[in-house]
């Protein structure tokens, strides 16, 4: 159901790649998030055709900086089908840009590689919109964070819920997003952090997002995105205190 590609809350560390996880869709996959690193770590087990679509959780560099090399090998040397690309709403603007910047105008298929590669759709964060990737359900929420942030709700065609919740503060939406469910990806930030993080910026603490966790009535919580990956142990044991489910640490690999 789930395949951690990277869980690492900047750039790539020795720990493996940024934000970028699999969601197994049964005839193939769904990439959640383009952290930096995330091609190099999927083409490493995967072949590109087993590609299905990509959703972007938000478009800070962490969970988005790959997409133009995704974009680059999906249209050069050949090109390949086109998929759905779903970004938040407000934000093909900057997709965009990223095209502007780095499209290759001597290249046909290259001019605006992401826009060329892939049907870029917006989301729409109301919990009710139902998108479809490959037969799997897909509900978006709005998260509270920096710029529009949207936490995940997949359903998958045997009945699982698998959500994730993007990088986000405390809130009522992201509750929503993982209630009941199978699996629940979210981002534990810090350890401890003072209101400008948590909750102006908009991120969680592990007890916050054991907290969560538990509000939700979540059965197996993942806590991911740690600022310090040395933290992992602290981070489960301070989740544990407020989380009494199945409990595991993202580290790339992990398959659930």
């Amino acid at each position: 159901m789930l395949d951690v590609l990277g869980c690492a809350a900047t750039a790539p560390t020795p720990y493996g790649a940024a934000s970028s996880y699999l969601v197994d869709v049964g005839d193939g996959v769904v990439l959640v998030d383009a952290g930096p690193g995330s091609l190099m770590a999927y083409a490493a087990r995967y072949p590109l055709e087993a590609l299905r679509g990509i959703v972007v959780t938000h478009l800070h560099a962490d969970h988005s900086l790959d997409l133009m090399a995704w974009a680059y090998r999906w249209t050069f040397p050949r090109v390949l089908p086109r998929i759905p690309l779903f970004v938040p709403p407000g934000e093909t603007a900057r997709i965009a840009a990223f095209d502007a910047l780095f499209g290759i105008p001597t290249l046909p298929t290259m001019h605006a590689p992401i826009t060329q590669a892939w049907d870029v759709r917006e989301l729409v964060l109301d919990g009710k919109r139902e998108e479809r990737i490959a037969g799997v359900s897909l509900r978006a929420f709005a998260a509270r964070h920096a710029v529009p942030s949207a936490a995940l709700r997949f359903t998958l065609p045997d009945g699982r819920v698998l959500a994730f919740s993007s990088d986000t503060g405390y809130c009522a939406p992201v509750v929503e997003a993982a209630r009941n469910a199978d699996l629940f990806v979210c981002e534990a930030t810090y350890l401890e952090a003072d209101a400008s993080a948590l909750e102006g910026h908009g991120h969680l603490t592990a007890r916050m997002a054991g907290e969560l966790a538990t509000e939700a009535g979540a059965k197996h919580l993942v806590v991911s995105h740690l600022s310090d990956p040395e933290d992992g142990p602290q981070a489960l044991a301070d989740a544990r205190d407020t989380f009494a489910g199945e409990l595991s640490l993202a580290i790339p690999g992990l398959l659930l």
